[in-house]
């Protein structure tokens, strides 16, 4: 799963990489700057603690993205 957002700070958009098949979890921020995680829920925790829906364009696309995130971990919980 990609997705992109845009900030209204920023000239670049913000990525969020979730690909468990390849075991790549990453963010990059509208500055440019980037993390990079060992999970899933950790992509989720980093964005919720450090992002907020009015610092977007378009602030449905950061609810997209939380509720994408969050049912795509409890789908992996149930295959456990």
């Amino acid at each position: 799963m990609e997705y992109s957002l845009y900030k209204k700070d920023g000239a670049f958009p913000c990525d969020v990489t979730i690909d468990v098949d390849n075991n790549i979890y990453t963010v990059r921020d509208s500055d440019t700057t980037g993390q990079i995680f060992q999970s899933a829920p950790e992509v989720a925790s980093w964005i919720k603690q450090n992002w907020a829906p009015d610092q977007f364009e378009k602030p449905d696309d950061y609810y997209d993205l939380v509720n994408t995130l969050e049912s795509s971990l409890q789908e992996d919980e149930l295959e456990i």
